[in-house]
């Protein structure tokens, strides 16, 4: 054992000895450096390979067009490395033609125009199209071009439709468009009307003038010849749920003569301090509250929260103003609880009550219409009533 720990030893310190003899060496020039450094290859450097760079982008969006013109744009190639680079075109798609470009060859620094035109045709809203380009740059053996837009109809609306989102009743709300015209010949908008004539109080609409637009004015609307603002205001007392409908402008044509009609699309939801929590049984749309059917023997009874916030520091009350019409006001019995009280709402339990033995009435607004209606009555100023629709059929 004694003789393999004097080997071990023995061959240590010749190995450390070695070690320090070779850890470093001189070269020509007589400076010290790391014996693994004297030996790493060199690289040799090698020349900038050319490459293409597409000023401003590969791709372009032509915005919206007016059907059956035609539209170019030039995409710019540059070779921004350090040898030549050969162009040549490859391929586009059916719909999209490349201009006079066939092969280019570009030294560094040089450019070139590659055009790319497109048709607006009919029966088309959006398009996409594609060309490639073929190249030697290393690591670009292929460059891909788009272009994309829409086409639009004599007329176009911008933004084409308008969500109000969830809105305050009592509140104002107000909205701005533009309407832009692709005809050559000068329209008239005679007036904009909202769609629903029951709610026409409640939406105004104004119209600016029409005016003439230069070639290319409008970027997104290159084409257009013509442009109209228009507002819409949403004014105070747009009654609860569902609101949706069109902004009617009415215009007649210079040449023609004849009145046409633009719609454009308004949506949203009037929500107010009063809330109906009515389940299944309470349509918001309508306003409209389900009750059923049953025979006479056997009557109705539903329930449902009606949630009233705190307007200032006015604490909401609520009673029940009138029930109409007189048939249902004899069989339809409405009772209000005491309300749940939060820091923000009270909600009271609202119950409608047929009772057994109640004479038929039928309140089933078959036709739109012979509906029941409860009034309730609040002190919030800006919801002095809330009227609800009531659904029910009792027979003998």
């Amino acid at each position: 054992m004694l003789t393999l720990v004097c080997i071990a030893a023995g061959f240590g310190i010749a190995k450390y000895q070695a070690d320090q003899r070779t850890s470093r060496v001189v070269n020509t020039l007589g400076l010290k450096a790391d014996m693994e450094a004297s030996l790493a290859e060199v690289p040799v450097p090698k020349a900038e390979q050319g490459r293409i760079e597409v000023i401003d982008g590969d791709s372009f969006d032509f915005g919206t067009m007016k059907q059956g013109s035609t539209r170019s744009h030039k995409f710019v190639f540059k070779n921004v490395g350090g040898t030549p680079v050969q162009l040549e075109f490859k391929s586009s798609t059916c719909k999209c033609t490349v201009g006079k470009f066939k092969e280019a060859k570009l030294e560094p620094g040089q450019q070139t125009d590659v055009d790319l035109e497109w048709h607006a045709e009919k029966g088309v809203t959006e398009f996409s199209q594609t060309a490639t380009i073929a190249s030697d740059a290393i690591g670009q053996e292929e460059i891909k071009l788009s272009i994309h837009g829409k086409i639009g109809n004599s007329f176009v609306f911008d933004p084409p439709d308008h969500d109000f989102g969830d809105f305050l009743a009592n509140d104002e709300h107000r909205f701005s468009g533009k309407l832009y015209s692709f005809e050559d010949t000068p329209i008239q908008v005679n007036s904009g009307t909202w769609s629903d004539a029951t709610l026409r109080k409640n939406v105004q609409v104004e119209i600016g003038e029409v005016r003439t637009l230069k070639p290319g004015e409008i970027t997104e609307f290159a084409d257009a010849r013509q442009v109209m603002d228009f507002k819409v205001t949403l004014s105070r007392g747009v009654p609860s749920g569902r609101f949706a409908g069109n902004v009617a402008l009415t215009y007649s044509g210079e040449s023609s003569g004849e009145t046409e009609q633009f719609n454009f699309p308004v949506r949203g939801r009037s929500v107010t301090v009063v809330t109906v929590v009515g389940g299944n049984y309470y349509n918001e749309e309508l306003n409209t509250l389900n009750l059923g059917s049953a025979s006479s023997n056997i009557g109705l009874k539903k329930s449902f929260l009606l949630k009233v916030k705190n307007d200032g520091d006015v604490v909401p009350e609520v009673k029940l103003g009138k029930v109409t019409p007189n048939a249902a006001a004899d069989v339809l019995k409405v009772k209000i609880g005491e309300p749940t009280v939060s820091a923000s709402q009270r909600i009271f339990p609202i119950t409608l009550e047929v009772a057994p033995g109640s004479p038929a009435c039928e309140m089933a607004g078959a036709y739109g219409k012979d509906f029941a209606k409860i009034v309730l009555e609040t002190n919030i100023e800006s919801v002095p009533e809330f009227p609800m629709f009531i659904k029910f059929r009792i027979t003998d």
